[in-house]
């Protein structure tokens, strides 16, 4: 926004482009207004840039407010009153297009060329604001909740004819009207505050009991009994043709189709869905299980529309084939490390010439029976003593690795169950002390519900169980339980894990002759060690690939 003269502003804007039919002058001089004329001006050689030029009645302070995508410039009150339309000596509207081009290229920007000039089209200069005012303007709401958004006015009229108020909302608001003989009347109007003019227009038909209706792109005015017959006629119109519609389709005569359903039950898919579309008290419909067919007897349009229906619900069901992988992998190791001492004297021959014989062993309860290192002396120093030494020592490592796959197929939607395995017999007592046997299954089972996307990725709800034997305990064996229960999304052909457990079990002991034991450097001697170590680990992959048919 900058000044050009003492009472003209211009308002330039970028990379905006104004319509032909916009560039009209906008002439208030009979306003309570500081601006005496608005005029919008984009000439061939300004490209996309638009100036809109204000001429002011007198020079009062002004500010530029933009909310959202609506520019507002505001100006205080100014203290000249407006002149009587015969003083303000309005020029013709060719005179103000010209003034303002010609003022436009004197301080239009170094990148346009001088001289050009576009013709602006022939339009009558008009008092306020039409379609652009109401596109500006924010809203405003009337007494009964209803918005405004016309361009405000002041108006003051005694005992006029309504037709003649109906001219001049016209020429303001820019609309078509049309006006019915009948409406007659007379209005009167002080609106020294000025207000929208579609409030105004609201309240003169109010005041009138008339009635407003649009048809295309005229305003049609009316009184509204004529208004309330013309309704009451288009509702009889209506009626009647739907009540000769519906006697056309009581004499429709009825037609009989077979419909072959290929892929979906026709009793529980398809069927449930074409009872809603029969012609009521006319139509019928069934199933014939033995070749899954619809038969139906309607008149032509309803059998027509069964079979579309039809082909858009009996498709080719997709089918998935779900591969699973259960990989257990075990992982021991196992150190012992021990002496095992013996020593004996005798026989002895007492003074009662009984013989006596005394013996000293550590054994050390190890499960290693290998020997690293043996030492018998069956004399020590020529005398009855005996004396043996042993070192057993055991180092086992083992690995092992079982992998289980189970694989199934089963169409979209529908859940499937794969299982593999034995049933172990288990003694049990019942309630009377009897002795009974039941079996319990070790089995690998795999159970999939399979839903394909609409992009081609396979939906899963999955439950798979592989159960063991476990370890001996008394005369019962117990029983290892590894399950995955969960619902995830897969792409066609990936492989994903949806379960884990790792195990792991350190276990170290010492054992030997109290005390003797702890003697350093030869402590060894009256001990040993054992290390016990084993990871057991449990993964499951699970692989979905969807098979499609021609």
């Amino acid at each position: 926004m900058e000044k050009v003269g003492d009472l003209k502003l211009q308002l330039r804007m970028f990379h905006a482009n104004l319509p032909g039919y916009r560039q009209r002058p906008l002439i208030t001089t009979r306003f309570e207004s500081a601006v005496d004329r608005i005029m919008p001006v984009q000439t061939a050689a300004m490209q996309d840039t638009s100036v809109i030029t204000f001429e002011l009645r007198e020079s009062v302070p002004y500010y530029v407010e933009q909310v959202d995508d609506i520019l507002f410039v505001h100006f205080d009150p100014s203290t000249v009153p407006p002149k009587p339309v015969d003083e303000a000596e309005l020029p013709s509207w060719q005179k103000v297009i010209a003034q303002a081009e010609q003022g436009q290229m004197v301080t239009q920007p170094e990148t346009a060329v001088p001289g050009e000039a576009a013709a602006a089209p022939a339009m009558e200069p008009v008092e306020a604001p039409g379609e652009a005012a109401i596109q500006e303007s924010p809203l405003r709401t009337g007494a009964a909740g209803k918005k405004y958004t016309g361009e405000k006015i002041a108006l003051d009229f005694y005992e006029t004819d309504i037709k003649n108020v109906f001219r001049i909302l016209r020429e303001v608001s820019g609309k078509n009207y049309a006006i019915d003989k009948d409406v007659t009347g007379k209005v009167t109007l002080t609106l020294r505050k000025p207000v929208p003019w579609d409030q105004v227009l609201d309240l003169v038909l109010r005041m009138n009991s008339l009635g407003m209706v649009y048809e295309d792109d005229i305003v049609r005015i009316a009184t509204l009994a004529t208004l309330k017959e013309e309704e009451s006629l288009r509702q009889a119109a209506l009626e009647a043709a739907q009540k000769s519609r519906e006697a056309e389709k009581a004499l429709e005569p009825l037609v009989t189709a077979y419909i072959p359903i290929n892929y979906s039950d026709a009793t529980a898919d398809i069927l449930p869905h074409l009872q809603n579309i029969i012609t009521e008290g006319r139509g019928t419909i069934s199933v014939h299980t033995a070749t899954n067919q619809i038969i139906i007897k309607d008149v032509v349009s309803k059998v027509e529309e069964a079979k579309v229906l039809v082909s858009k619900l009996d498709v080719v069901t997709a089918q998935v084939l779900i591969e699973a992988r259960v990989v257990e992998a075990t992982n021991t190791f196992k150190k012992e490390l021990g002496t095992v001492l013996s020593a004996s004297v005798g026989p002895i021959t007492q003074h009662n010439g009984n013989n006596q014989s005394y013996a000293f062993t550590s054994n050390f309860p190890k499960s290693s029976t290998k020997s690293l290192f043996d030492v018998t002396w069956n004399k020590v120093a020529g005398t009855p003593a005996t004396l043996n030494a042993k070192i057993n020592a055991l180092e086992e490592e083992g690995e092992s690795k079982t992998i289980s796959s189970p694989k199934v197929l089963t169409l979209d939607n529908k859940p499937a169950t794969i299982k593999q395995g034995v049933s172990y017999p288990i003694n049990k007592l019942d309630a009377d002390g009897n002795s009974t046997t039941e079996f319990k299954d070790i089995v690998l089972e795999l159970t999939v519900t399979p839903h394909v996307t609409m992009d081609g990725r396979v939906s899963l709800v999955i439950k798979i169980t592989k159960n063991d034997l476990g370890a001996l305990i008394g005369s019962n064996f117990s029983f290892t339980v590894n399950e995955a229960n969960t619902e995830l999304l897969v792409n066609d052909g990936d492989t994903i894990v949806i379960g884990g457990v790792t195990k792991t079990t350190d276990t170290t002991g010492q054992d030997g002759i109290p005390g003797l034991r702890k003697i350093p450097g030869l402590g060894w001697l009256f001990g040993s060690k054992s290390t016990d170590k084993s990871k057991n680990e449990l993964l499951i992959f699970i692989t979905p690939k969807i098979v499609k048919l021609d």
